[in-house]
């Protein structure tokens, strides 16, 4: 899954748009990537990063998976429109039965349509896909469930929110829950039962690089894992987690002084530039007994570095 020449996407192949802000790109690269990988060793994780958009609860796959299915852009009759969520991941267990897992991808956009009560159709984007697996008549438009039971199932609404965007997730399940109260085969009480979550992108980086998903040998695995990592770290969808401790005797962090003595009392001044990491952070300290304490304020938070100085006026 290197880029580069002799990879197509599985967003080439659907005949979707490729540009590089593309959100079927994204969705290509990332859950194309998991469906490289068996269940126990990615996407599982992933799907646990989810939460409900009211409890805030983790998803979680109640049985054993023992197979998986992944239908990029499948297509499905949702009363007079169609609808096509951007992946379908079906999770075999025994006994026939499976768990349906539908994701809705965004990358520099919000839903495709909104809740309209002007109208008795399900209007809002998220909340037709919620009909696609909820309402069985629809469910069985696709030949790759045939024959199965629907032992759970849930709406994963990906997107790149630094939180959760409850009023738009609120809004699809209202429509939803209104629009369907009704029908045999829905029956919620409220809409806290409604199976929508959320997953931001920056949590799939976050998950990958804080978890220890690399082995110690270099591996198909490690290069798939690696590909999603620098697929969202290129576009952005990744947090900033903090520097590594700093070791001032290290020669990585080594410096260059240059002193400017001006004596008052007892008191003197001294300037010191950065020679490695940094190019001009400017700071403050104070000397007590000869320990010196610096505060570097403005690019990191803080930074404590003590030392007894030889001085020489």
């Amino acid at each position: 899954m290197e880029a580069g020449a002799g990879r197509m996407t599985f967003s080439e192949i659907h005949s979707k748009p490729t540009t590089i802000d593309s959100e079927d790109l994204l969705t290509s690269d990332i859950f194309g990537c998991c469906s490289f990988l068996s269940y126990p060793e990615l996407l599982e994780h992933v799907l646990r990063e989810a939460v409900h958009f009211g409890s805030r609860d983790n998803l979680c796959v109640p049985e054993t998976v023992l197979s998986e299915e992944y239908l990029f852009w499948p297509k499905f009759r949702t009363g007079r429109s169609q609808t096509e969520p951007d992946v379908l991941i079906i999770l075999r267990h025994s006994g026939n039965r499976c768990t349906l897992v539908l994701i809705e991808a965004k990358f520099n956009y919000e839903k495709s349509s909104e809740a309209d009560y002007t109208v008795e159709d399900v209007t809002d984007q998220l909340a037709r896909e919620l009909m696609i697996i909820e309402n069985r008549e629809i469910c069985s438009q696709n030949p790759a469930l045939e024959g199965f039971e629907i032992a759970s199932k849930y709406l994963i609404y990906v997107t790149a929110h630094d939180v959760i965007p409850e009023k738009a997730l609120k809004d699809s399940s209202n429509e939803f829950f209104e629009k369907t109260m009704n029908h045999g085969s829905i029956c919620y009480r409220d809409i806290a039962e409604v199976p929508l979550y959320w997953l931001p992108w920056w949590k799939i980086e976050q998950l990958i690089s804080r978890n220890g998903f690399f082995g110690h040998e270099e591996g198909a695995k490690n290069r798939i894992v690696k590909h999603i990592r620098e697929v969202l770290r290129a576009k952005r969808l990744c947090r900033f987690y903090g520097l590594n401790p700093f070791d001032f005797n290290s020669i990585a962090y080594s410096y260059l002084s240059i002193a400017k003595v001006r004596l008052e009392s007892d008191m003197y001044a001294k300037s010191y530039t950065f020679d490695t990491m940094f190019s001009k952070i400017p700071y403050g300290y104070l000397i007590l007994d000869k320990e010196k304490r610096y505060y570097f304020g403005l690019v990191i938070p803080k930074i404590v570095s003590h030392y007894q100085p030889e001085e020489k006026i």
